[in-house]
């Protein structure tokens, strides 16, 4: 149960519009201390917080139109986990190319299936997408074997790439094998 409320009054104004239209929130004392330290670029008050929440809902009901904003929208939803992994390695002095570079591939790799073809694409937009995809996650996996062939991946655990591949050395052997006999 809340005990505490705060009222916000805000006025949300459309891009080109002369209207406003008033609004008025009840939030609790957690939800407003949450707001205040929420980082929404471009806003400074509860009000324009809120006005950025709700772009950035807009913006997830909305098809995505291009891999350059699927790329912004996976940019805005990893960034600040990208942010505290680095300021952690920061007053740590320690850093892990595996940490950021898994975290960087998987802002890219959400950003290609937010760019999915929409409903009436052809046969040939959906095969090239699949090979982005595909592209992506071979990418990163090159990545990973490349580590796992230097005697300490530089990660925080040295060894966590080869402990992990390790189980899956029979599952290589069998899909070069499988290449091998066509």
């Amino acid at each position: 149960m809340f005990d505490v409320y705060e009222r916000i009054t805000l006025c949300y104004t459309p891009v080109m519009a002369s209207l406003t239209t008033p609004l008025s929130v009840r939030l609790s004392e957690d939800d407003t201390s949450f707001l205040a330290e929420l980082e929404i670029e471009g806003a400074v008050t509860a009000s324009d917080k809120i006005r950025g929440l709700i772009r950035q809902a807009r913006h997830r009901a909305e098809p995505v139109d291009s891999f350059p904003v699927a790329l912004a929208i996976s940019h805005e939803h990893l960034a600040a986990a990208v942010r505290s992994v680095r300021v952690i390695e920061q007053d740590l002095d320690c850093h892990s190319e595996v940490a950021v570079g898994l975290m960087t591939t998987a802002e890219e790799f959400l950003a290609l299936a937010l760019a999915t073809p929409r409903p009436g694409a052809a046969t040939s937009d959906l095969s090239r997408h699949e090979a982005r995809l595909v592209d992506c996650a071979a990418r990163m996996t090159e990545q990973l074997l490349r580590w796992a062939v230097t005697p300490t991946a530089p990660a925080y655990d040295p060894a966590v790439i080869t402990r992990r591949l390790a189980g899956l050395s029979d599952l290589m052997r069998i899909v070069s094998a499988a290449q091998a006999a066509r």
